[in-house]
């Protein structure tokens, strides 16, 4: 048995969900509100939340918390298709992408994406102005980047798919489906984007509802 829990709109439960379906894992969803305790995701570690995965079919139980902790068990459980490159320098260059995208990222997900959710989800504040124009400003710079590295590369780590690509398209897939993202200003990027939405491991995030939220209405538009 293998068990996730997560919520849908996190970028970080959305890589998660990417890589497992690069690597073929089904998993029974827990689906959870990050604001609402859960006890059976309480009781797999000290301090855990989402995303988390319980496997049972394993050589011994494995639970694993967050991201990292995550792929890097799906990456050593099942070598293949690789998401961590075989070439050192790739594999380093992945590690390093991926690192700054959950780290570059963090701020967004504080400030616009939060605003994002306490406004059409939770429905329970009126929205901060200043945190969404920090956040956007943010989000405008991180994009600008982006698009630079996936001008010059076919992945954004080098010529393989890898955990920097899930997850930056995790969260801009976040912020896609409140309309955040102007992809016309980013044409390379918007066109790196097009060819990870397509993949078949993308396809249960684009068929993601988040209570009474309607996603963008090019979110699941493959021809966006």
């Amino acid at each position: 048995m293998k068990r996730l829990w997560y919520w849908p709109i996190d970028p970080l439960a959305r890589t998660v969900r990417l890589a497992l379906g690069e690597k073929g894992w089904g998993v029974e969803a827990i689906v959870i509100t990050p604001w609402v305790a859960d006890l059976e995701l309480s009781a797999l570690a000290p301090g855990a939340s989402q995303p988390a995965l319980l496997d049972t079919d394993a050589e011994t139980r494995v639970s694993c918390v967050g991201t990292m902790a995550i792929c890097e068990y799906l990456e050593e459980a099942q070598s293949s298709p690789r998401l961590l490159p075989f070439p050192p320098a790739e594999r380093a260059e992945a590690r390093r992408l991926w690192q700054w995208a959950e780290e570059s990222f963090a701020g967004i997900n504080n400030t616009l994406l939060a605003e994002r959710v306490n406004q059409w989800v939770r429905r329970d504040s009126a929205p901060d102005s200043q945190a969404m124009r920090q956040g956007a400003h943010a989000l405008k710079n991180r994009l600008t980047f982006l698009d630079a590295l996936a001008g010059e590369r076919a992945y954004l780590a080098g010529r393989n798919l890898s955990f920097a690509d899930l997850s930056v398209a995790a969260h801009l897939s976040a912020y896609d489906y409140f309309g955040d993202v102007l992809w016309e200003a980013v044409p390379d990027l918007k066109a790196w984007y097009g060819r990870m939405k397509s993949r078949p491991s993308f396809r249960p995030l684009l068929e993601d509802r988040v209570g009474s939220a309607k996603p963008a209405r090019h979110y699941a538009d493959l021809d966006f």
